[in-house]
């Protein structure tokens, strides 16, 4: 059965022109340029099976006239063999914290399980889930009082994964929480993620992903991502990709570097809003990752 047909439909879909407003829920799709090097932060369903064990850290800063505004993530996975070939689970944590200006505060946690099995020579599918919670703070200023709130959190994911082919389907904020941190509600809508990504060799030492994602939201609200990551000699990874938001980012970052028996991977990223009031803004983040 040949796929590129189907990756090439639905890498015309993402070229559409959607729509996507800035929300005070803002989604980790929104937040961190580097979901394809951490397909986690939007599908619970495992995609990779190259680690016994792997911890990803993310730091993202803004800079330009936008201050106080920073957001981090630490995301642990553990991978546990099973009687059968090329079959394997997966438990991980994922936390996150997000600071919106100067008073206020979003935190994230969710405990994750996925399972992975080869269905075929040539195919292979996982499923995932993940469960915790997420938390909104307000801090108390001279105009208000402040206040949290908690609510239930969770993802649910599917991933068919091939050689150089990877097509995936997820759900976030499952549970729709509403949160009343202060006078006011904030509904976290239910969030639908379809993710693609293809990879190519061009040359002899040089791999080439294209990635896409598309995010609904309900209300005929769309936010989508594309991007191309290129990884020359397997140690140096090169990229750029475009979200709905207005924004692009550049990758630079190696990978594979062997340290006592534990690879390491470092990628930067500089994105630049593209805002006209009143100058565009930017952000610079760094992805680390250690593997076993």
């Amino acid at each position: 059965m040949r796929f590129k047909p189907v990756i090439g439909i639905v890498f015309l879909l993402l070229g559409k022109t959607f729509c996507s407003q800035a929300q005070l829920n803002t989604t980790l799709f929104e937040e961190f340029s580097q979901t394809i090097i951490n397909p986690y932060l939007i599908n619970p369903a495992a995609s990779d099976t190259s680690y016994v064990f792997k911890v990803r850290i993310n730091a993202i800063d803004e800079l330009g006239l936008i201050k106080y505004v920073n957001r981090y993530y630490l995301d642990m996975d553990k991978r546990i063999g099973t009687s059968r070939a090329n079959s394997y689970h997966f438990i991980g944590l994922e936390a996150s914290n997000s600071k919106m200006g100067q008073y206020i505060y979003r935190s994230r946690c969710q405990f994750r399980y996925s399972w992975y099995t080869q269905v075929s020579a040539k195919a292979a599918l996982s499923a995932g889930i993940s469960i915790g919670f997420i938390n909104y703070a307000f801090l108390t200023t001279q105009g208000g009082t402040g206040g949290s709130d908690f609510g239930p959190d969770g993802m649910l994911g599917i991933h068919y994964i091939r050689q150089n082919t990877v097509i995936g389907f997820g759900v976030q904020q499952l549970f729709a929480p509403v949160l009343i941190p202060v006078n006011q509600s904030f509904k976290l809508n239910r969030l639908y993620n379809i993710d693609v990504s293809q990879r190519f060799r061009v040359a002899p030492r040089i791999k080439l992903t294209t990635y896409g994602v598309i995010q609904f939201s309900g209300n005929d609200n769309f936010s989508y991502s594309l991007g191309l990551m290129s990884d020359v000699a397997d140690h140096v990874i090169l990229g750029v990709n475009n979200f709905s938001l207005k924004k692009t980012s550049f990758n630079f970052g190696v990978q594979h570097v062997l340290i006592y028996g534990t690879e390491l991977s470092i990628v930067t990223t500089y994105s630049i809003y593209h805002s006209v009031f009143p100058t565009p803004n930017s952000t610079l983040e760094l992805f680390m990752a250690l593997q076993l």
